[in-house]
């Protein structure tokens, strides 16, 4: 009895299964990246005064204020190609946890700043927030899995 629990094959996804499922989140994170860097350089001047306000960011407001949305560029160029997108991947999901941080160093310091980070995104609560950019991680996780895989 031992030996048949043993012996039950895992679960497997097929090469066009983990393609198809790659494809989605690479367009989801495409979009995402896509659209909010696209907010945020619409309203450069706006984005770059609230940064400025940010006890981390300070001074540095401009420079970041322009290199937010060219990298998020940036990493939607890498995710379309093929050669490119486990760097693509990879590069996201450094900058997914990086604004995860920035979320949650921005609750526990208490710091009432709102947050621009493009369109729809800008409304939702900080919590909400964390929560959307940790299934984005969590979504990035899963790409670079399932292409490792491939």
């Amino acid at each position: 009895m031992g030996t048949t629990f043993l012996n039950q094959r895992t679960f497997h996804l097929s090469d066009k299964a983990k393609s198809i499922i790659v494809d989605i989140i690479v367009y989801l994170i495409l979009i995402l990246f896509m659209y909010t860097a696209a907010s945020k350089l619409f309203n450069i001047a706006s984005f770059s005064s609230t940064l400025a306000k940010s006890p981390l960011i300070g001074q540095y407001s401009k420079l970041v204020a322009w290199a937010i949305p060219v990298t998020e560029v940036i990493i939607g160029i890498l995710l379309i190609p093929a050669p490119f997108r486990k760097w693509g991947l990879y590069a996201s999901f450094g900058l997914m946890v990086l604004f995860t941080l920035y979320l949650l160093y921005m609750v526990f310091s208490g710091n009432k700043l709102p947050c621009h980070c493009g369109g729809v995104i800008s409304t939702m609560t900080w919590q909400q927030h964390i929560w959307f950019n940790m299934g984005f991680v969590l979504l990035s996780f899963i790409g670079i899995y399932i292409h490792k895989k491939s």
